[in-house]
């Protein structure tokens, strides 16, 4: 059995990028660790904390939660602050993700592979799938942990497909797509949603095209379950979670029955390896 260290860059990314394959590998009776470089601190306050309650500890809550439902063993906190989007002024913040010395993140990672002698570090693409300040800085300091590991893991990158996501919206299930996120508050069209898909936060486009992916990891329906169920230990983050959480259960399925990943020394970009569906950790 391997060891098998999740890099995520907020508190609920886990359980939209990679929950699938987290559930998977822990019922396989691998060790699942989860890593989340930052805190969450710019996230959604529920009502119910109050303007004094401790938005940190909260989401921290949520995060444990999420982590009981997939199988996780252990949490780590990197204690980075959240960047916010592209051109938010929190990007100039010192102790901000954004802001942080790679090499210094990266041995931070490296020393959680070391104790945990982890066999596989799982990541982000190069765009960190949409863009994100914090999720490009994982993309960097995962492939720099890798580096620094007393025993170098083996890298894989989660993504998703960007072709895949361009042809659901012209597939039967896009006027029910549609519905499920005007019901979920997303007042969206079709051809909206597909210039947010080739713009994504910074105007790069979101996902990578499948030719660049290595791995698709196609969910049961009884993980997709226990995906759902992680999101929902999410809840407070009402604008993401809870616009995906509206999703009928096999619009929900469409969306977020299938993981990918790349694997930059195997396949990707610039070889000629077709993706390939399966589980990676075998």
């Amino acid at each position: 059995m391997s060891t098998i260290v999740f890099l995520h860059a907020h508190p609920d990314d886990e359980t939209s990028q990679t929950a699938g394959m987290m559930a998977l590998a822990s019922r396989d009776g691998h060790r699942v660790v989860t890593v989340f470089a930052t805190d969450g601190d710019h996230g959604e306050r529920p009502e119910h904390l109050g303007p004094d309650g401790d938005l940190v500890e909260y989401r921290r809550g949520e995060a444990r939660a999420a982590a009981a439902v997939l199988g996780v063993a252990r949490i780590d906190w990197l204690g980075y602050r959240d960047s916010g989007m592209t051109g938010w002024e929190q990007n100039d913040d010192p102790l901000c993700l954004h802001r942080a010395d790679v090499d210094d993140a990266a041995a931070r990672v490296a020393r959680i592979c070391d104790r945990e002698d982890a066999d596989v570090l799982v990541g982000y693409d190069h765009h960190g799938n949409y863009g994100h300040p914090d999720h490009i800085a994982v993309h960097r300091i995962a492939r720099r942990a890798v580096e620094l590991a007393a025993r170098r893991p083996r890298l894989l990158e989660a993504t998703t497909n960007r072709d895949a996501q361009l042809a659901m919206l012209d597939s039967p299930e896009a006027a029910e797509f549609m519905q499920a996120l005007a019901s979920g508050g997303m007042d969206l069209d079709v051809d909206r949603i597909r210039q947010a898909i080739l713009t994504g936060d910074d105007g790069q486009p979101i996902g990578v095209a499948e030719s660049e992916i290595t791995w698709a990891v196609d969910l049961p329906a009884d993980v997709i379950d226990l995906k759902r169920r992680a999101m929902q230990c999410h809840a407070s983050q009402t604008s993401d979670i809870g616009m995906m959480l509206a999703f009928p259960p096999d619009i929900y399925a469409v969306a977020f029955g299938t993981e990918y990943l790349i694997e930059p020394e195997v396949g990707g970009a610039g070889t000629d390896a077709p993706m390939r569906r399966g589980w990676p950790f075998g």
